[in-house]
């Protein structure tokens, strides 16, 4: 599938398409940036953010919560690692994560998500 390229700031690049494995990853992007039930169409669609925004935090639970949004995307067969670094000051939540499509490509991304719901 082709589609727009977005940048850093969620912006759509008009003349840029990209595809593949590229593609994927920007889809599994918006999936975290994307608070649950904030898509109007789909109430589990996104991130269960308030796990991050908890007081105390279980990390069992913020990564079973990042497990579910990747798993959300129906070409992840499996979900290899993530990792996450939650600055509660700075509020950023900074997420890395690894995994295997169902073609068998091992893709993986970081990201920086907007932490003013935080």
């Amino acid at each position: 599938m082709n589609t727009l390229k977005y940048d850093d700031e969620g912006d759509w690049l008009i003349n840029e398409l990209i595809d593949g494995d590229a593609e994927l990853i920007q889809s599994l992007k918006h999936l975290i940036s994307t608070r649950v039930g904030e898509w109007f169409l789909d109430d589990l669609h996104g991130f269960r953010r308030e796990v991050v925004e908890k007081k105390f935090s279980d990390r069992k639970e913020i990564i079973q919560a990042m497990h579910d949004v990747l798993y959300q995307e129906p070409r992840v067969a499996e979900v290899l690692s993530v990792e996450y670094e939650f600055n509660r000051i700075k509020r950023k939540l900074s997420i890395d994560f690894r995994a295997r499509t169902i073609d068998g490509n091992e893709i993986g991304g970081d990201i920086d998500v907007n932490s003013s719901w935080i």
